[in-house]
């Protein structure tokens, strides 16, 4: 079984689709995706020799040759042209950057970003370059985890409270999202209590005029 965090990237997927999973991690998500009949052929991608034999191993011990297709590649270098979604998780912002600015993002049909760092800073970056978040969830796995789902669509610039939270986010509300900010106020509030900051109170009131 794969984690939370995979699993809710899965399943923002559409079916029948090509997916190229950039830093694919043992191939948990293309393995996934293949055997519970999400898509046919997954592209799982690594950029080192090491990681890259693990995919292999993993494709061989599951019998997904042929469906699961192990790739040496930089981020996005070595995808085919019959790559339709995107999925890049696990990785820092800056990693995450290098990658989107290494590629023809317009190329692909979206992209499933999931960064462990400075989640406004990626949401900032997607809004400079005009693209659209087409959808965003937030999934708790041992941390909070902020999927988001975005296209080359072109979209005005996104407010400074939608690059914060996420306008879909903020949009459905959903109860995983209060969760998640329930956490992070809370985290504030202990925050300034050690060290009292103008910064710390503002988000402070920020937070809770969202979850009021």
């Amino acid at each position: 079984m794969i984690s939370a965090r995979l699993l809710q990237i899965a399943m923002m997927i559409e079916r029948k689709k090509v997916v190229f999973d950039v830093g694919s991690d043992h191939a948990l998500l293309p393995s996934f995706l293949v055997e519970n009949g999400i898509c046919d052929k997954v592209y799982a991608g690594e950029i080192a020799e090491g990681p890259l034999n693990n995919v292999i191993e993993t494709v061989h011990k599951r019998g997904l040759e042929g469906k699961v297709i192990p790739v040496f590649s930089d981020g996005l270098a070595k995808a085919e042209d019959d790559v339709d979604i995107v999925v890049i998780a696990g990785m820092g912002y800056h990693t995450i950057k290098h990658i989107l600015d290494s590629c023809e993002v317009e190329r692909y049909q979206y992209f499933l970003v999931q960064s462990n760092t400075d989640v406004d800073l990626l949401r900032r970056y997607i809004s400079e370059q005009m693209y659209t978040i087409e959808d965003e969830k937030v999934v708790y796995d041992d941390f909070y985890y902020q999927v988001i789902r975005f296209s080359a669509d072109l979209h005005e610039p996104y407010s400074e409270m939608e690059i914060k939270y996420g306008p879909i986010l903020l949009q459905r509300r959903d109860e995983v999202f209060l969760a998640y900010l329930e956490d992070q106020l809370e985290k504030l509030k202990i925050i300034n209590k050690r060290a009292k900051k103008a910064e710390y109170e503002e988000k402070i009131k920020e937070i809770e005029k969202i979850i009021v």
